[in-house]
């Protein structure tokens, strides 16, 4: 029973490490990380030395000689060497900095390595002249075993011969591989000068260091005579473990350049510090449970067991996908769940093993036969279920009822009554403020079609209800003297702001003055701190958004504070950012701060919140499903979050490139162009510094039928991670660089069947499917001294420039610092918007996602499949993968009504007007926010 339960708790405390390290903080600092958490797993192998009693293993009393152990223990291995402990310690000090090497380039890596520990430990014992067996004394006895079962007496021979030994292993092994290298890819990309061949070789030393590990450990703490004895030898193999891991991590940041250790802002340092104390905790129950087993027997039997376990998990995951997107193979699952039940059927039995965490070895194999019928069943059903449509005919009829009801939804006022009453309804019995009235006849001037719908606004707004108006007028002058900053002032009726002539963001701030002059004269006077900057500013905790919009629901809180009666003062001057200041600097935010800023920005139990995602290679697919049907995306807004998303930190350059200027982790009144769902500022229309012309007016029909895209990076960086993960150079690589062992997962149908997902080589689709994609400059590389530059390869060759509007699809994408500013442009020009970006601006509440653009994942992963629904997919008949498809026709249709209503719907909702409506009730909400009489003051009809 003891041993049991020791068994239990190493299966089950490896599998919370397997599936729990990735969403812990301790991954963005590795090598401190690995010396803690050896250090926390020392000191409790140490106090639990002192419970030695009630754990399984040996209590210490023995004789002087050693044939008694010798007799007890068939598989006591030879006696260690001295040298055993400094070789053991120097092997876990070097595992170490392999999967940091590693985990550097994991993108370049192999999934399904790892399965082959039990393979090498096997090959160890049988060239050391040892037999993997427990319990060979008792073997004689079994013919005389009445109560054995049929499987019994197989076992006993099994256990008397090698071959099933061996079989079971590599069966094991085989299975195990097949189901863990299953998984999509992402296009996170591995570079031609990233030295693959490098990391594999890496991962294969990492495989026999383990190995060697296990072996030696095994070895030393089996000649340990008593488990108190073991627990204190284990407790200082770790100790000198974690003193060589701190001595090269110390070492390592005296020879390379390193970022310094903290930073000055609002971090996760307590959730940082609570993982590494559980995953210590949960880290120092395996060693120990792992050596107190280990011990009694041989390496062999508890990496067998988790390499099944592991295994048929994977194993059943991928079966119950079978039939979706997700799982294109169901042949090869089903194969490596048989080698599974197989692989495990032997090894119990050539291993003697009588029971398994509690449950004897007969019942488990009847259990593995069970599983096997099922899903012999379950996965040639699953596999031949077809979709009788495409998922795209349904997302976009699903769009084009729900537009329907939205511009129901968004325009019910037909009267100032009916408006006065729905603003009532959507603000929690609010009154409407101030000049309402004014604001109705204003918009209906302007023909405005959306009066109802502003929650982005009523978002943006709601939390400084918690804060004081007083405090909130403070704030503002607070924030417009940070760099990049102006201030607009409203003053008896006229707008002002405080840019002076040669600042390159004059014109800017003229542009906005001359939005506000049609109706200032109506407003209150108030002063606006105004983010000039492309990258938002405000990144606030949750956990104060939350504080101050509670308070804000309670309402009326004004009354209880003091009146400022001050009036508007002289505007301060403006600061602009140092150009070309060295990102070095007092303002300097480490990419890895940044994302825990952003950490800090979701709920508790989200994702992001959790920890960082760190598997860049494979697709996380969990992350893409909230928001997709299949893996078309479908839900707009949602995808836009990063909470649930937290792969997008590693997926988006905005997440990966260092801020100019530090986000501010305190809510102040700042408004901005554009922001993602993390940061907190104020969303208003405002123009750049440069804009774009107007757009050619070619009819869709006499366009190029292909999706072009010319990106410019104007970054400083060229972070190793950045040049390879940034969605622009993802992009790129994706369609003009693919590799041969880049697939990409296409929806099809053939002769006879409905619509199913089969996986293509990326590279002939790229040469069928008719795109146009290139940098048109890449600063990055040529700031990198050309190192980099050989990196990314031909990610990085620019193209001629040319006019986009030109062609019938147009992809449009983020920045490294915001939102393109080519997205009004494409949509006015009556080519359909491939739209990619995490950003929201003024309008983005009122666009809508498969009617007025298509929706694109920054995964890419269903790219392809996506242009060549619209496009068509021509049959070819040198690639082996669409011998049997019938060729795609084009949904040429869809594409044109798409750009159609897109173009309709900017000439209607998206003018100067549109803008000029949503600034004025934007200040008529901010002019009563910070007014003290906040409470007692708004519009009522009169009777």
């Amino acid at each position: 029973m003891p041993s049991q339960l020791t068994a239990l708790c190493a299966v089950t405390s490896f599998l919370w490490l397997a599936s729990s390290l990735e969403d812990h903080q301790i991954i963005e600092q590795p090598r401190l990380s690995s010396l803690l958490v050896l250090l926390i797993a020392a000191i409790s192998s140490y106090a639990a030395s002192f419970c030695a009693v009630w754990l399984p293993g040996a209590n210490g009393r023995f004789d002087d000689e050693l044939a008694p152990l010798k007799t007890a223990r068939v598989n006591l291995p030879k006696k260690p060497r001295r040298y055993f402990l400094p070789i053991l310690v120097l092997c876990v000090v070097l595992r170490l900095e392999v999967f940091h090497r590693v985990s550097f380039d994991l993108q370049c890596s192999s999934p399904g390595i790892e399965a082959f520990l039990a393979l090498a430990i096997l090959v160890y014992e049988l060239f050391s002249g040892r037999r993997a067996r427990q319990g060979d004394s008792g073997d004689e006895d079994d013919s005389d075993d009445m109560g054995m079962t049929i499987f019994d007496a197989l076992g006993s021979w099994f256990i008397r011969s090698r071959g099933p030994l061996k079989s079971s292993v590599l069966l094991l092994t085989c299975g195990t591989y097949l189901a863990s290298s299953q998984d999509a890819k992402s296009t996170f990309f591995c570079s031609a000068h990233d030295r693959r061949a490098l990391v594999i070789s890496l991962q294969w030393l990492g495989l026999l260091l383990n190995a060697a590990i296990a072996i030696f450990m095994w070895r030393i703490l089996a000649w340990t005579r008593t488990t108190k004895g073991r627990l204190r030898s284990l407790s200082a193999i770790l100790l000198a473990s974690a003193l060589g891991t701190g001595l090269l991590y110390w070492s390592s940041r005296l020879v390379l350049p390193s970022q310094p250790m903290r930073y000055h802002f609002r971090g996760l340092d307590s959730l940082y510090f609570f993982d590494v104390v559980i995953d210590g905790l949960v880290f120092s129950s395996f060693v120990i449970s792992t050596a107190l087993l280990t011990t009694e027997g041989s390496p062999l039997f508890l990496v067998g067991i988790i390499t099944f376990v592991s295994g048929l998990i994977l194993a059943a995951y991928q079966t119950l996908r079978t039939g979706t997107w997700e799982n294109i193979s169901p042949s090869t699952t089903y194969f490596s769940l048989l080698l599974l039940a197989l692989g495990f059927t032997f090894f119990v039995y050539a291993n003697n093993i009588r029971a398994v965490l509690f449950l004897h070895r007969a019942f488990i194999v009847f259990l593995l036969v069970i599983l096997a019928i099922t899903a012999s069943i379950y996965t040639p059903v699953k596999a031949h279920q077809y979709l009788e449509r495409h998922s795209l005919e349904k997302i976009i009829y699903d769009a084009r009822v729900g537009a329907d009801r939205w511009i129901v939804h968004a325009t019910v006022s037909d009267s100032l009554s009916v408006a006065t009453q729905e603003y009532r309804e959507r603000h929690n019995g609010r009154d409407p403020p101030p000049k309402f009235d004014i604001w109705y006849r204003f918009a209906k001037d302007r023909h405005a079609v959306i009066i109802d719908h502003f929650p982005q606004m009523e978002k943006d707004i709601l939390p400084f209800w918690g804060i004081s108006p007083a405090k909130i007028r403070d704030d503002v002058r607070r924030a417009a003297v940070k760099p990049d900053i102006a201030m607009l002032q409203l003053k008896g009726g006229k707008a002002h702001h405080n840019i002076p002539p040669l600042n390159p963001y004059r014109g800017v701030m003229d542009g906005l003055v001359s939005l506000v002059e049609g109706f200032s004269e109506h407003l209150p006077d108030m002063e606006l701190a105004v983010n000039m900057d492309e990258r938002p500013r405000v990144l606030a905790p949750w956990d104060d958004i939350q504080r101050f919009t509670r308070t804000a629901n309670r309402g009326r809180v004004s009354k209880l504070l003091p009146r400022d009666a001050d009036t508007l003062g002289e505007m301060p001057l403006a600061q602009a950012a140092v150009g070309g200041e060295s990102l070095a600097n007092s303002d300097f935010t480490p990419v890895r701060a940044l994302r825990e800023m952003t950490a800090l920005a979701c709920p508790p139990g989200t994702k992001a919140r959790a920890g960082t995602h760190w598997d860049i290679r494979d697709l996380c697919i969990s992350c893409a499903k909230p928001q997709s049907l299949g893996q078309f995306l479908r839900d707009w807004p949602l995808s836009q979050g990063i909470c649930h998303q937290s792969d997008l930190l590693r997926l988006h350059s905005f997440h990966m490139t260092p801020p100019e200027q530090r986000p501010l982790q305190e809510l102040l009144p700042i408004f901005s162009r554009a922001k993602t769902d993390s940061y907190s500022d104020i969303l208003i229309p405002l123009g750049r510094v440069s804009e774009a012309a107007e757009p050619p007016s070619d009819a869709f029909g006499m366009k190029e039928k292909k999706l072009f895209w010319r990106g410019k990076v104007d970054r400083r960086s060229s972070d190793h991670e950045v040049v390879r993960g940034g969605h622009q150079e993802r992009f790129v690589h994706t369609v003009n660089s693919a590799g041969p062992s880049d697939q990409a997962r296409l929806l099809i149908t053939k002769t006879g069947s409905g619509w199913h997902t089969v996986q293509v080589p990326t590279a002939d689709l790229n040469a069928i499917l008719p795109v146009d994609v290139g940098f048109t400059s890449y600063s990055a590389c040529q700031a990198a001294s050309g190192s980099n530059c050989d990196t990314v390869g031909k990610e990085v060759a620019t193209k001629p420039d040319a006019e986009p509007l030109r062609n019938q699809y147009v992809m449009v994408m983020d920045t490294d610092n915001g939102p393109s500013r080519d997205f009004l442009r494409t949509l006015r020009s009556g080519s359909v918007p491939f739209y990619g970006s995490i950003f929201k601006e003024w309008y983005s509440e009122r666009i809508l996602s498969w009617v007025h653009f298509v929706p694109v994942d920054l995964r890419f992963h269903a790219l392809h499949s996506t242009l060549a629904y619209f496009v068509g997919l021509e049959k070819r008949e040198d690639a082996k993968w669409n011998r049997k498809l019938v060729p795609l026709p084009g949904r040429q249709e869809d594409g044109k009504w798409i750009a159609d209503q897109g173009q309709r719907w900017a000439d209607k909702a998206l003018r100067k007007e549109d803008m000029e409506v949503y600034l004025f009730r934007l200040l008529l909400e901010w002019g009563r926010v910070v007014d003290d009489r906040r409470d007692e003051i708004g519009f009522v009809l009169a009777k």
